[in-house]
């Protein structure tokens, strides 16, 4: 039995829900023959997501599978983990994430992310000993096949398709959309967000050609001040599967609802039809709303989790002492004189010879001359 084969069976073990994409993702390991040969290479040179597993008597046991989420490969994500269930219990799991992080790691990758359901205690348990942390909450919608094309007001001039000249602005509204710590760990660059150039015709052509691209963005741009509002990310795994991902300034939170009426409405006039699911993040409140009211279903609940290296590598290391009470001091045995005492003994043998002479000058001016003879004071 080939190595792609034993994959093929392993992945039908995943007992708990997984993300859309990871599931879509299963394809491309497959179809690429599971590209052993990629890995003698450096891992900013893959070309198709770095599968690694453990094997036992030419069995595979269990498998990790990562793939580049940015086109500089600065960010790596965690898509499957998966161990069969008669070798569960003997650590395989957290040795293959160990392994694949210290190869990265040791590559300069400092960033891995992954999307864990919320029904996956024992993933979140085996991430976080790892050295993942929680940094956002996914909610994943599915727009149901009965759906009726929602009603907008929204003029067709207000949202367009993205051309070339719109990745500076696309790449600008994520970076103010994602807080901090994961814009830091996503490490986005422009080249994102490239836009190929696209020829609208017609919509059954710009459909055609937009499935060919298997990406593209939808937006809406505030004209008086040249930049980007809100935008949509649709990706086309394949034909029948779309996924789709919203942007939205907080400063227009506004348009939420009206990009998601447009982009669902253009799909169905476009024949873009079958499995849609949307991604929305906690801190991306107006875009869940928009995606409850216009009749998405909610199909599960994800953790996103975050490693980042350099956060270690720049934490200096401090050592740290308990707080010890101490008894207060008492008196010192030496007891010194007090400033009244030092003048009034601690006068030095110069004053004190330069007052006697002033007092003896004194004394003698008023003797008379017959007593200063007789007592020898005149004596030379």
């Amino acid at each position: 039995m080939t190595d792609s084969t034993q994959v093929r069976a392993l992945l039908r073990y995943q007992d708990e829900p997984v993300p859309y994409e990871s599931f879509c993702a299963e394809d491309r390991y497959l179809i690429t023959g599971l590209t052993f040969w990629q890995h003698w290479l450096p891992c900013h040179l893959h070309i198709s997501p770095s599968v690694y597993v453990a094997k036992e008597d030419g069995l595979i046991l269990g498998l990790i599978s990562l793939h580049a989420i940015t086109r500089s490969k600065a960010c790596w994500q965690v898509d499957h983990l998966v161990v069969h269930p008669n070798h569960r219990g003997r650590g395989i799991a957290q040795e293959l994430l160990r392994f694949a992080c210290a190869l990265f790691g040791s590559q300069g990758i400092s960033h891995f992310v992954a999307e864990v359901s919320d029904q996956n205690p024992a993933a979140l348990s085996l991430l976080g000993s790892c050295g993942f942390k929680r940094s956002a909450r996914i909610t994943h919608y599915q727009v149901p096949a009965d759906l009726k094309a929602p009603a907008t007001e929204a003029e067709s001039d207000c949202f367009r398709l993205a051309v070339p000249d719109d990745q500076a602005g696309l790449y600008q509204l994520h970076q103010d959309v994602l807080p901090p710590d994961i814009r830091l760990t996503f490490e986005y660059i422009s080249d994102d967000f490239r836009v190929p150039p696209l020829k609208i015709e017609s919509l059954d052509k710009m459909a055609r050609s937009l499935l060919r691209s298997r990406s593209w963005f939808w937006l809406s741009e505030d004209q008086e001040r040249k930049v980007i509002t809100s935008a949509c990310k649709v990706t086309a795994h394949r034909e029948g599967d779309y996924h789709l991902e919203f942007a939205v300034n907080q400063g227009f939170s506004h348009t939420a609802p009206d990009l998601v009426k447009f982009v669902l409405s253009i799909m169905r006039r476009a024949g873009m039809k079958g499995m849609v699911i949307a991604k929305a993040y906690d801190f991306q409140a107006p875009v869940v709303e928009a995606l409850e009211e216009a009749g998405l279903e909610r199909v599960g609940n994800f953790s996103l989790l975050t490693r980042d290296y350099w956060l270690r590598a720049k934490t200096p290391q401090r050592l740290t002492l308990d707080a010890v009470s101490l008894n207060p001091l008492a008196k010192p045995a030496i007891n010194l004189p007090s400033s009244r005492e030092l003048l009034g003994r601690g006068l030095t043998s110069g004053i004190k010879d330069s007052l006697r002479a002033k007092a003896f000058a004194e004394l003698s001016e008023n003797l008379t001359g017959e007593y200063r003879r007789m007592e020898g004071f005149d004596l030379k």
